[in-house]
């Protein structure tokens, strides 16, 4: 059985009965087209299963149509689920706008990672940037901006609200309040919360969460000052920090926790110190399976949302280079034990 030859625009063309000149306006300048023609060429497309030839596009349109982003170095089992949720989004977001996802394996230091995203653009392997794990000490934006390189990052700028770029992140401090009032409708006084060994001590994703539960507890008066804990993102280390909170005279009945790493480690150490008694309830973040298996509440953090977002913002900056920076913050929610 012969193997039919591939689509052309010629033939697309035929099949949809306009000129090659108007399929090509369809699939680069759309807005060009009337509507009726371009649903009929559109339909022409799928129906001869008409795939433009990426070489020829590039040459077109000298770009890449790819966007790079850093393949963060291996970490727990746990948060790295995140960040695998933003990959898939971001590469399912990119498809539908005809863009392709390039993972580089990050680099030892930021220097060597701005000279790789420098080689990436210059040498038109990719044509912008997704920066990930941002944070008050990230020199990354600031070259990206002197460079002209298109870029957006999942994360806020983190002090440097002066310095403007595109950036998506989700509200930590609304996650961990919505937290606080699923604890304290179920009659918990005592909330305290563990954090990251640096949280408060510049404006970061730690500081965002903490600063959320501190509000909440506030504003709920609840007797005696606010309780919390720090640990390193290991469940060992977590159990370890919650065992001497849990040790202590004003212990709490429910804490809160800035990861579901976190948070088992914390499930541990409550389920240890309760005994026969009823252990202290725990809230994580980031709503893992691992939170599910355990019977946790966790706030989820809607990280495909934040993806479609982040391309959103780039294939806005293609149209429009000159368009001032944007950010948007998105609401993440509580799951609740089913």
């Amino acid at each position: 059985m012969a193997v039919p030859d591939p689509a052309t625009l010629d033939s697309v063309a035929a099949h949809a009965g306009v000129s090659r000149q108007t399929v090509s306006n369809v699939l680069r300048h759309p807005d060009r087209v009337a509507a009726g023609t371009r649903e009929r060429v559109l339909t022409a497309i799928r129906e001869t299963r008409y795939r433009p030839s990426l070489p020829a596009r590039q040459l077109a349109t000298r770009r890449a149509h790819a966007i790079a982003v850093r393949a963060e170095r291996t970490q727990d089992g746990i948060s790295g689920l995140v960040l695998d949720a933003f990959y898939h989004g971001l590469a399912e977001a990119g498809q539908d706008n005809g863009l392709r996802v390039l993972l580089y394996a990050q680099p030892a230091d930021e220097a060597a990672e701005v000279a790789l995203i420098d080689e990436l653009v210059h040498t038109g392997a990719a044509d912008a940037v997704v920066l990930t794990a941002t944070s008050a000490a990230d020199e990354r934006p600031a070259h990206l901006r002197e460079s002209g390189t298109t870029f957006c990052a999942f994360g806020r700028p983190w002090g440097h609200d002066d310095e403007p770029h595109d950036w998506v992140d989700v509200d930590g401090a609304v996650g961990t309040g919505l937290a606080v009032r699923h604890l304290l409708d179920r009659g918990h006084r005592r909330i305290a919360y563990l954090g990251w060994p640096e949280d408060g001590a510049d404006p970061s994703t730690g500081t965002d969460r903490r600063r959320g539960w501190l509000e909440a507890v506030g504003a709920a008066s609840l007797d005696g000052p606010p309780v919390e804990a720090r640990s390193l993102n290991q469940a060992a280390a977590a159990e370890v920090a919650v065992a001497a909170l849990l040790a202590r005279a004003d212990a709490p009945d429910a804490i809160v926790c800035a990861s579901d790493t976190l948070a088992l480690g914390a499930h541990r150490a409550a389920l240890a110190a309760a005994r026969s008694a009823r252990p202290a309830t725990v809230v994580g973040f980031d709503a893992t399976p691992v939170a599910a298996a355990l019977g946790l509440a966790s706030v989820a953090q809607p990280i495909d949302q934040a993806a479609h977002l982040c391309i959103d913002l780039l294939t806005g900056r293609f149209e429009a280079p000159d368009r001032p920076a944007q950010g948007l913050l998105v609401a993440p929610v509580l799951h609740l034990p089913s």
